[in-house]
């Protein structure tokens, strides 16, 4: 038996011997640790402890989150609480760690979530490791995450897989994350990216020898089981968790996800190559534009600066200048002896107007014109003294229509003027009249007060539904605005009471047995000992009762 056969062939047959050693974990913005961290191993062995919350875990899971794959849980200490897939928004995933997840509470709006940093704005996060061999040289693996504030699933956020042959500062990748962690700002700080977990998988075990022919995967899977710290109950969880191989089926289901990976990274590619060519495309055609542009710089040198007197584009346009001048001249000119004809030939048709006027002038006065209008002033002199008589005829049908007579002709008017000088003479009548003027004008103020009572009763009666009296509304009213409250806030306990459909004609019954409680007013019990002291100074003419209730408790409909 060979000694790869005893070790499963977790060695390569491959292997130089190489041996290499963690020396360093970097940590920018991850969970609570907060900007760049730095842990160095010692070459021999290296402890990790301390109390509860102190960071072990959130190291761990810096390691795993570099080593494994997406679909390794974190920490078994990270998420023993909680449930779900492996680091999905039940569990710490990659996102929380990113903005350094604090707790999360309970809101009315939803659950509301403290973090370190990422609270609305944009932020970025990265690991690197970096190992060296018994030869001194050093190999550095980086995985970075640049998160959008809207960033909800790890989807959302832009990922970053690299690696260089020798040490690497986390820090260079700061100019890189001002520009969203874009590949090329990436590369320029000299790490060498790749476009998928499987790639970049496939690079680490072949450089660190992890595993033979191509099985890094289990290897890393059992160190993944082991590093976890689940607790396992159950010989059925052991079996299937540390001896069971995975099924056929799941390699298969990785086979496809590869490929799909490779279609993927080929996509990208393609994308990438059709940018590219867009953007180089209009090259070809800048070489004569070059030229065409140097063309006219040279003519335009040639030709002259407009405010040098002696060059040719000041006497060019000096020269337009003079013909555009020449142009409006001459339009000017022919506009001006086209209006002067027409100026002549409508003087001329004025000249043949007035004439035409003046002779029927002449023909009309001839033809008794003076006499029609003298006929015309004496008619409309005649049509104002005929409005003024009008008025006056009015005013005495008025006149007429108080005393209940009627005048038809001469002797009916004279007999009307003969009653209203006897009248006008019986000092006695005209007192009688006067003391019933003044009664009737008594009268109808008490009329018009009443109908001012009764028109606002009216209108309270269409805004409210109740029985309660106006008095003891006018006086609720009083009160409330005593208290700095609206009446709405001060309800009689009638208000808030009806009778239901099938039971109306229970209602008088209802109204005596509830007699004065129902004209009680209801105070809010948080402004009860308030309600008390602003209302202490105001009299009022009718006397209430109020009880302070507690209100914002549940309804309870269907009583």
């Amino acid at each position: 038996m060979t000694m790869l056969e005893t070790l499963f062939g977790l060695i390569p047959a491959a292997s130089r011997g190489q041996q290499w050693v963690a020396e360093e974990l970097q940590l920018i913005n991850w969970g609570g640790y907060d900007g760049e961290h730095r842990v160095r191993f010692a070459p021999t062995a290296t402890l990790l402890c301390g109390g509860s919350g102190s960071g072990k875990s959130t190291l761990m899971d810096a390691y795993v989150a570099l080593m494994m794959p997406h679909t390794t849980p974190f920490n078994g200490a990270s998420n023993g609480a909680v449930v779900g897939r492996p680091r999905g928004q039940e569990q710490r995933n990659i996102l929380s760690y990113g903005r350094g997840k604090l707790d999360e509470s309970r809101t009315d709006e939803g659950t509301k979530v403290r973090v370190l940093r990422g609270d609305g704005v944009d932020t970025w996060t990265a690991i690197a490791m970096t190992w060296v061999d018994h030869d001194g040289a050093r190999f550095t693996a980086v995985r970075a995450w640049y998160i959008p504030a809207a960033a909800r699933v790890l989807d959302d956020a832009v990922k970053v897989r690299g690696t260089i042959h020798g040490a690497f500062d986390l820090r260079g990748l700061e100019r890189a994350a001002s520009q969203h962690l874009s590949d090329s700002a990436v590369r320029a700080t000299g790490l060498d990216t790749l476009a998928t977990d499987r790639e970049f998988s496939a690079r680490l075990h072949a450089v660190l020898g992890i595993g033979a022919a191509g099985a890094g995967t289990k290897a890393m899977s059992l160190l993944a089981r082991i590093q976890a710290g689940q607790q396992i109950t159950t010989v059925d969880d052991l079996y299937k968790r540390m001896v069971l191989e995975e099924p056929e089926t799941l390699a298969t289901a990785e086979a496809v996800v590869a490929h799909f990976d490779g279609l993927e990274s080929t996509r990208t590619r393609m994308l990438e190559a059709r940018q590219q060519v867009r953007a180089l495309q209009p090259i070809r055609t800048i070489k004569t534009r070059i030229d065409d542009a140097a063309e006219r710089v040279r003519i335009i040198d040639a030709i002259g600066r407009f405010a040098d007197p002696a060059s040719r584009a000041s006497l060019w346009r000096a020269q337009r200048r003079i013909d555009l001048l020449g142009a409006v001249e001459d339009e000017l000119r022919e506009r001006t002896h086209a209006t002067d004809a027409l100026v002549r030939e409508r003087q001329a048709l004025a000249d043949a107007a007035e004439a035409e006027r003046d002779g029927l002038g002449d023909v009309l006065r001839a033809a008794g014109g003076d006499r029609l209008d003298a006929a015309q002033r004496e008619l409309r002199g005649l049509e104002r003294r005929r409005a003024g008589m009008q008025r006056d005829r009015d005013r005495f049908d008025a006149a007429l229509a108080v005393l209940g007579t009627e005048v038809s002709g001469v002797k009916q008017f004279d007999a009307v003027a003969d009653d209203a000088r006897r009248t006008l003479a019986d000092t006695d009548a005209k007192t009688a009249v006067r003391d019933a003027f003044v009664a009737a004008s008594s009268r109808h103020t008490a009329l018009r007060q009443q109908l001012a009572t009764l028109e606002a009763d009216h209108r309270r009666t269409q805004t409210r539904d109740d029985n309660i009296p106006p008095r003891l509304h006018e006086a609720r009213e009083a009160l409330a605005e005593a208290a700095g409250l609206s009446a709405a806030e001060l309800p009689f306990v009638a208000e808030l009471v009806d009778v239901r459909t099938e039971y109306e004609p229970w209602r008088g019954a209802f109204t005596l047995a509830l007699g004065g409680f129902a004209t009680t007013l209801l105070v809010d019990a948080a402004h009860l000992a308030s309600f008390r002291a602003a209302i202490d100074g105001v009299r009022l003419s009718e006397r209430l009762r109020f009880e302070g209730v507690t209100t914002g408790l549940p309804d309870r409909p269907g009583l």
